[in-house]
């Protein structure tokens, strides 16, 4: 959304927490009345008591007023809001993406968006840094995340399992045992899985949902020790995909 929030808060200092609040009433503004301060404290993971120091900072009586005062000003970013067109014709280059890819790219986005559960990520290795980059750019969009990465146990993705509606993996040769175990346990139970993998050989393809291909200039170099494109390809992947996740949450805006 094009809107600038040090306008709404007028310079007043909000914590972390209190911000990631604002963010999400701003991206969930269609759904926050219904939330109601419960609901909204709950999506963030924090208490009640921050979300009514939130709208007191902010200058207002109390949560409904809040919500109607910024239902108001995204309506003012929603009018004068255009999509970047320069951004998009990136990818429009030749071979710069393909049709099956930017459809899976969308698929992705589609469900990001619409699930109400958690996105949990997953990468290891040089992998876990996009992993963990994809969770920054989803958690301060208010989208409730997991990232993790091989330094964690199992247990961390199975006892959150219940309550994963995107299961997001990232691995460049799509063979590592612990990326396909959780990819596996996630389509057994039902969960939206996507991969972002090479384009050449990936056993990972064959047990996900979504898969992104990336394409991989040095496919042999298992230890990554060689110059290689793979890794900022998949970072203009992620782009695109949060590219794709605005449009869904500016459809839903104007509908």
């Amino acid at each position: 959304m094009n809107l600038d929030l040090n306008k709404l808060t007028c310079g007043v200092s909000l914590t972390d927490t209190e911000r990631t609040v604002l963010e999400f009433l701003l991206l969930h503004i269609d759904e926050a009345l219904k939330l109601g301060v419960r609901g909204v404290a709950k999506a963030n993971f924090t208490s009640t008591s921050t979300v009514m120091r939130l709208a007191r900072k902010l200058g207002y009586s109390g949560f409904i007023e809040m919500y109607y005062k910024l239902m108001g000003a995204v309506g003012e970013a929603i009018s004068g809001y255009e999509l970047n067109e320069e951004f998009i014709s990136h990818f429009a280059e030749q071979e710069a993406i393909s049709m099956e890819n930017y459809n899976s790219l969308r698929l992705a986005a589609e469900k990001i968006h619409r699930t109400e559960q958690i996105v949990f990520i997953y990468g290891m290795g040089f992998s876990s840094m996009m992993a963990e980059y994809l969770a920054k750019k989803l958690l301060v969009l208010g989208i409730k995340c997991i990232f993790s990465d091989g330094a964690d146990s199992i247990g961390v993705f199975e006892n959150n399992l219940e309550d994963i509606g995107v299961f997001i993996a990232f691995s460049r040769s799509g063979r590592s045992p612990n990326v396909l175990n959780r990819m596996k346990m996630a389509e057994e139970n039902a969960v939206f899985t996507v991969g972002f993998t090479n384009n050449g050989a990936s056993p990972l393809k064959e047990c996900c949902g979504c898969v992104i291909e990336v394409p991989d200039d040095n496919p042999l170099d298992d230890r990554n020790m060689k110059p290689t494109l793979f890794f900022s390809k998949t970072m203009t992947m992620i782009e695109l995909l949060i590219y794709e996740y605005y449009q869904f949450s500016l459809k839903q805006m104007q509908a």
